[in-house]
């Protein structure tokens, strides 16, 4: 049985540092993804989230829905 992989994270810190380099009014992509929101998802874990389901199916393949 092939194990499940895990889904990967970043540090806040980790995510400024990389973003520093570019002005507050640049625009970001999301490679067609279209954001949501961040939500807190425990003590030390946020989410970014999108409009589109995004998630690793059973075999550890990231799986994009349009939910519209």
């Amino acid at each position: 049985m092939k194990k499940r992989r895990e889904i990967p994270t970043i540090t806040v810190g980790q995510l400024r540092l990389a973003l520093s380099a570019w002005e507050d009014d640049d625009l970001l992509s999301f490679s067609g993804l279209e954001f949501n929101r961040v939500k807190g998802r425990g003590d030390h874990l946020v989410q970014i989230e999108f409009m589109e389901q995004v998630f690793l199916d059973a075999a550890g393949r990231v799986v994009v829905q349009n939910l519209e």
